[in-house]
Formats: structure tokens, C-alpha cells, sequence
């Protein structure tokens, strides 16, 4: 019998979000057939951490691998990568996340890993930098995609920025969409998700039935700047119905500069930050619309949970949004850092109950194409 092949997952951040769902759902789907490593910068008490360590796949925390750019910290992280390497003998190093795309690539090659593989989930040139920063980030993924021999795009959107930068050759780069268990997805009713986030609010003077009349908006998202959830806050502002709710599911480091926001603004009746919820797509049924004002993004999971839900859909038209909401067809788009279109737009659909149903109708059938054995599939093509 052949010896298994050994993966190692290796990850900017332990908190849990997009790249963290995707190795999660790689490493436990596949760890029947390889031997699964996974290392981890970031916070100890990581989301990611946790679980991983419950079904005991082997997990590495790397103390010096953080998402902010700190040259000292930077350059021990690189040797920890290395130290890892070395160590675990891995044939498969798959990367994910900028950071630890090009401090990992450049420790494989010094370690001569065979096989480097890195998912992009949204290019990090496609954010707001100073010209400085996109020059410094450039290089690092110039650089590092030397040493990679795929660069795996969750989006079309993220292969056109690669070739755009002249990142990569275009023989080294595959688009294979993120995927969902879409079969074991459950959602809880509209009724009972409503009643189950209403006890997680902390204002005794809204009663139940005031909490679940009227429409309610929702977003679930991690508090980073690139999910512009300052937009979504700004439309609520300008739309400032009472009838109208904003539920904001997640938590992060702008989570201050949102609930200033909310008070500077008040807007405590109508916008709701609920922290974070464990299996929150389990409550996008609460949702009337659901909204996602990203400034910059790979293939969003939640967007296409929202759509196996039936949730029509407001999302900002950048990174791969566009190739899971169709225009007209199963939601709306709107340019990013436009709230006033993103509350124009959640008026004009709230309004308008044909459309909104026939969103809802087209969702769930056309989020099949997001299945999770097509992404393992392709996935695991990559590896071999």
C-alpha cells in the first residue's frame, strides 16, 4: 500500500472567514486521503483552531504570522515557516491569504517543496493602497508566484487581476469556484430565525413583536474596511425608517468605528450588531433582503448561502460578486462606497414584492453551481 501524501494548509489568520471556511472544508473532506497538516497565524483561540482541533487534525500556531506588515515580525514568521517545514516534510504545500502566500512560498522554496500551490481569495492589489504599499505588495506576489506551481483563483475576477498585474503566466493559473455542501444546508424558518436572534439582542425595550414586524436587512461579514460595512450603516442613515432593520452579523477590529457610527447617527432602534453567531447562515431566512457592500472580495461563501436560502440579494459589484449575483436576475449590484444606490436600491426592492419573489424563486436552483464535490474535485486534480 502506498504511503499517503502529506498537505500542509498554511493561513494568514486562525479567525474564522472565507479562506479559513475553504481549508476547513478541504482538510476534512480529504484527510481520509492524505495525511492533513494545517498552520495558523493570527490569534491563538482562533475559530479555525478550535474546530480543527476537535476533529484532531494536526494544527501548527505560527506567533509571528500576522495580517499587518511588521518587517521583524515578518522575517521571524518566515523562519517559523521554514522551522515548520523542515519539521513536518510535507509534499504538498497549499497557501492561502497574501501574508503567508509569499513568506510560504518563499519557505518552500528554500525547504524544495516540490509541489506549492496558492488559493487567491481576492487579490490584495485590487484594495485601496498608496502607491508605496501597491508597489511593496506587487512584488511580494511577483515575487512569490516564482515559487508556486498553481496560483488557484476562487473567482474569474481574480485570474483577470492576476494576468492584469502580470502576476503569473497564465498556464500556471486555474479559476475553481469555492463550493457548499449544499445538500446538508439547513435554514431555520423566518419565524423561528427571527425569534432566535431576538434573544440575543440586548435591548429590553423592544418586545418580540416589534422586533419581527417590518422588513429586515441583513449582512453577515467580518468587521474588516474591505467589507465597507460603514456603507451599509451610511444607507441605513439615509434610509431611517423605524419599520426597516439592519442586522449585521460578525465581529473585528472595526467593530469600534461601526458602533460610534451607529451612536453618532442614532441609529440604535435600527441598526443591530449581533456579533458573532456559530452556523449563522442558519438564520438567513430572517432576512427579507440580504446585503454585502464589500469594497473587495474573492468568491464570497455567504453570498452563495444566501442564495441556496432564497434570500434576494443587494451585493456591491466588485471581485467574483458579479459571477454568483446576476444582475436583474437573482439580485441587484451596486458600485461599492455607493450607500446612497445601496439604500436607493433597498427601498426600490422592498417596494417592489414581484421582484423580490422572483429573486428569491431563481436563488436556490442556481446556487447548485457551487457545489462543494466539484471544488475537492478540481481541487484535488491540482494536487496530483
Amino acid at each position: 500500500m502506498s504511503k499517503k501524501q502529506k498537505i500542509l494548509y498554511l493561513a494568514t489568520l486562525a479567525e474564522w472567514g472565507g479562506a479559513q471556511t475553504y481549508i476547513f472544508d478541504l482538510a476534512t473532506s480529504l484527510r481520509n486521503k492524505y495525511d492533513i497538516l494545517v498552520a495558523l497565524g493570527g490569534k491563538q483561540n482562533g475559530e479555525l483552531i478550535k474546530r480543527l482541533t476537535k476533529l484532531n487534525i494536526p494544527v501548527y500556531y505560527l506567533e509571528n504570522l500576522q495580517r499587518s506588515v511588521n518587517f521583524y515580525r515578518d522575517w521571524l514568521a518566515f523562519w517559523n515557516i521554514v522551522k515548520l517545514l523542515k519539521q513536518t516534510k510535507p509534499d504538498i504545500v497549499h497557501l492561502n491569504s497574501s501574508k503567508a502566500g509569499s513568506l510560504g512560498a518563499l519557505a518552500a522554496k528554500c525547504c524544495k517543496i516540490k509541489k506549492v500551490i496558492y488559493t487567491v481569495h481576492g487579490l490584495v492589489l485590487n484594495e485601496p493602497l498608496t502607491l508605496p504599499k501597491k508597489i511593496f505588495y506587487w512584488l511580494a506576489e511577483w515575487l512569490s508566484a516564482k515559487f508556486k506551481n498553481n496560483l488557484i483563483c476562487v473567482s474569474e475576477y481574480d485570474k483577470k487581476s492576476l494576468l492584469k498585474y502580470k502576476i503569473s503566466r497564465p498556464k500556471k493559473i486555474v479559476v475553481i469556484h469555492n463550493g457548499l455542501d449544499l445538500k446538508n444546508l439547513r435554514f431555520y424558518s423566518k419565524e423561528d430565525a427571527r425569534q432566535r436572534l431576538y434573544k440575543r439582542l440586548y435591548n429590553p425595550n423592544l418586545t418580540m413583536e416589534q422586533w419581527s414586524n417590518g422588513a429586515m436587512i441583513g449582512c453577515i461579514a467580518n468587521f474588516y474596511q474591505t467589507k465597507g460595512l460603514i456603507y451599509l450603516i451610511e444607507a441605513a442613515r439615509e434610509i431611517k425608517d423605524n419599520n426597516i432593520k439592519f442586522i449585521i452579523i460578525g465581529d473585528g477590529p472595526e467593530r469600534r468605528t461601526l458602533t460610534e457610527l451607529i451612536e453618532n447617527y442614532k441609529l440604535n432602534d435600527s441598526v443591530y450588531l449581533l456579533g458573532i453567531i456559530d452556523g449563522a447562515a442558519q438564520y438567513l431566512k430572517a432576512f427579507d433582503i440580504f446585503v454585502l457592500p464589500s469594497i473587495k472580495e474573492g468568491l464570497v461563501y455567504t453570498l452563495i448561502e444566501a442564495r441556496a436560502a432564497g434570500r434576494p440579494i443587494i451585493a456591491t459589484n466588485v471581485g467574483g460578486n458579479p459571477e454568483i449575483v446576476e444582475h436583474n436576475k437573482n439580485g441587484l449590484l451596486v458600485a461599492a462606497k455607493d450607500f446612497n444606490a445601496l439604500a436607493e436600491n433597498i427601498i426600490n426592492l422592498l417596494q417592489n414584492k414581484p421582484l423580490l419573489e422572483k429573486f428569491s424563486n431563481n436563488n436556490p436552483e442556481t446556487a447548485k453551481k457551487f457545489d462543494f464535490s466539484r471544488m475537492v474535485e478540481e481541487t484535488e486534480k491540482i494536487y496530483q
